[in-house]
């Protein structure tokens, strides 16, 4: 049972290290023995849990999208009021400089990965339409509580919402000029009140 646990820990270790150097990097510019380095490790440990370069990279994109949903999930849960959570995740999404940066600075080597190759294109996507669902579902609980008025349509919000928040992260992590990320919250946050209307008291 521990060589098991250590087998893990060390794939997760090899992952988290190759996930930090396409952030810092670039997903072409990490190499075999860059994760392996950042590690303390050898090539050879890295080439037992992933066959070659291609495999480690592409595992490493997975996993920091599916650590950056988990990231989010616990503190979601916490809050009963849909329009509350909807907000949290918009303040969990914005690129701040360390992890969140990081986590997008990954999402957007994921998307220039998928734009040229087929084979990224259908887990891209899974994870985009996860995050949409999210969104979707929120607004959805949201009019289902009365919270948020009935003419609402969940997915188109969800998408509109999701394309805003990526054309402004990018802005962001370009540093373009007269967009930072508290400009950027106070756009979406804008955005989300006009979208979102309450339902009218008689």
């Amino acid at each position: 049972m521990s060589t098991q646990v250590n087998v893990d820990d060390r794939r997760r270790q090899l992952l988290d290290a190759a996930a930090r150097l396409i952030a810092e990097r670039g997903y072409h510019a990490v190499r075999i023995a860059d994760i392996a380095e950042l590690v303390g490790t050898s090539t050879g440990t890295v080439h037992y849990h992933f066959p070659g370069k291609d495999d480690v990279l592409r595992a490493a994109l997975t996993h920091a999208m599916d650590r950056a949903f988990a990231r989010q999930s616990a503190p979601l849960k916490e809050l009963d009021d849909p329009r509350a959570r909807l907000l949290l995740l918009i303040d969990m999404q914005l690129p701040r400089p360390g992890e969140l940066r990081a986590e997008w600075s990954v999402w957007v080597q994921f998307w220039a990965e998928a734009m040229i190759n087929p084979d990224l294109r259908e887990i891209h996507d899974q994870y985009y339409s996860r995050w949409r669902r999210a969104v979707a579902k929120n607004v959805e609980q949201g009019i289902e509580r009365g919270g948020i008025a009935a003419e609402v349509d969940a997915d188109e919000f969800a998408h509109q919402l999701t394309a805003l928040t990526d054309g402004l992260a990018i802005r962001v992590l370009t540093d373009s000029s007269g967009c930072d990320v508290e400009r950027m919250r106070e756009l979406v946050v804008a955005f989300v009140d006009r979208a979102l209307p309450v339902p009218e008291t008689s």
